[in-house]
């Protein structure tokens, strides 16, 4: 009784197939129990399937290079960044963008 106090359903098929098992076969009874909770649920049929690997792979990759298309002009200034910074020895380049300008680089500090 525990259970069905707590039995979430995700389709028709399987509250019939869990109201089959709790009342041991008898189809009257359960019958009633798939009445009784499914007239104001709306449950689909079967459950849903599962993608395959496959599948699931190919949404992914299909996900990551539709986000590298859209962002495509970032991750290149990201990459010219990284590129500066490594030529110029770990001092901080200026990148410009179309809204700011630029700022004269500031001196060295002589220590």
């Amino acid at each position: 009784m525990e259970f069905i106090q707590h039995y979430v359903p995700t389709s028709k098929a399987q509250l019939l197939q869990v109201a089959m098992y709790y009342h041991g076969g008898n189809m009257e009874k359960a019958q009633e129990m798939f009445d009784f909770y499914n007239k104001n649920l709306e449950l689909p049929d079967f459950d849903p399937v599962e993608p395959s690997i496959m599948q699931q792979v190919k949404q992914t990759a299909g996900g990551l290079f539709n986000w590298i298309k859209t962002n495509q002009g970032d991750l290149i200034t990201g990459y010219q960044y990284i590129q500066q910074l490594i030529q110029n020895h770990g001092v901080l380049p200026t990148i410009a963008t179309d809204t700011e300008q630029t700022a004269e680089p500031l001196p060295e500090i002589n220590v």
